[in-house]
């Protein structure tokens, strides 16, 4: 078979659509500062790291580093809200990424935070975008190098499991409607990566608080996979709805990675995975409040609209009486 007739190489663009990427990156999208859910995001991640760090350093909680806890404290809050915008994108529901980025901010002053957290959040990121295509392009030579570097990285720190799901993601995502045929190559080559990663094999410390946590994010974040097909989004380069599949297959890498990881990662891997975890709880809540008050707004315009058909009725029969 020949490399035009590859089945994997197509990569959907409407006639008369403009150019997708440009240059080495192909999954990174534009921050507009003038929308007002991108303003309080920035607030919101400005004010929660000085919150947080006052916190820290008041009750002898902190790391020991003032700079990484920042670090760490504004990532966690701003990849929340930048990673449940790509697992939720719908634009009637960016509420939802706000909640989960102030629920962030409470987990992050309970549990604490993990420096190693930013490099594992922007893989995560680029990991969904590449899944779902947000911005309208495939993942480029920029973007595999971002995402293979973190999967180095983080490997060598001791989580050996980012290599092997970071492989794991490639050849799905090339199974995947409008995949792209390299990245079963890519995929390979993240699985080389495990031989150069840190390995620990003695049982992790896992806090309580996390079984519950997972427990509470799988089952609130389920509706945001069952409803993926009535999801509004559309990509940000061709305007064109995003697909079912591949939204559904971001939501799924997230909740399942993150529940991989914290469980066999222990309380350090939990720390990293925080904004996730998050991050799936908080858009399945808001989901729920949006479906309940998009229901009981149905209801009552159908029940003005019987009121009125009611009052029409009488009208109606009087008409024909006098006729």
């Amino acid at each position: 078979m020949s490399k035009r007739e590859n089945k994997y190489i197509f990569v959907r663009k409407p006639s008369g659509a403009p150019e997708g990427a440009t240059g080495h990156f192909g999954l990174g999208r534009p921050f507009y500062f003038d929308d007002r859910f991108n303003r309080i995001a920035m607030m919101g991640t400005l004010i929660s790291t000085i919150v947080l760090l006052i916190f820290r350093q008041v009750t002898h909680t902190g790391t020991g580093s003032v700079l990484l806890d920042g670090v760490a404290y504004a990532a966690g809050f701003f990849f929340a809200y930048l990673i449940a915008q790509e697992v939720d994108p719908d634009p009637d529901r960016r509420w939802g990424a706000l909640v989960s980025a102030f629920l962030t901010l409470a987990a992050e002053a309970l549990l604490g935070v993990n420096p190693d957290g930013v490099v594992a959040l922007l893989w995560m990121l680029f990991i969904l975008r590449m899944f779902n295509r947000t911005s309208g392009s495939r993942h480029l030579v920029g973007d595999n190098i971002l995402i293979l570097a973190s999967a180095f990285y983080l490997g060598m720190q001791g989580y050996w499991l980012v290599p092997i799901i970071t492989g794991v993601a490639y050849i799905a995502e090339s199974t995947l409607p409008e995949g792209y045929y390299r990245s079963m190559y890519l995929g390979a080559l993240s699985f080389c990566i495990v031989f150069f990663s840190g390995r620990n094999f003695a049982v992790p410390e896992l806090s309580p608080v996390y079984p519950f946590l997972l427990f509470a994010a799988f089952v609130l974040f389920m509706p945001q996979v069952m409803v993926a097909g009535l999801n509004k989004a559309v990509d940000d380069r061709h305007h064109e709805p995003l697909l079912k599949k591949r939204l559904q297959a971001a939501q799924a890498f997230l909740i399942f990675t993150s529940i991989l990881l914290t469980w066999f990662g222990g309380n350090t891997s939990g720390r990293m995975f925080v904004p996730c975890l998050m991050a799936a709880v908080g858009t399945g809540l808001y989901l729920v409040l949006y479906l309940a008050r998009q229901k009981k707004v149905r209801q009552e315009v159908e029940a003005y609209a019987a009121q009125k058909q009611e009052k029409r009725q009488p009208e109606t029969r009087s008409e024909q009486k006098e006729k």
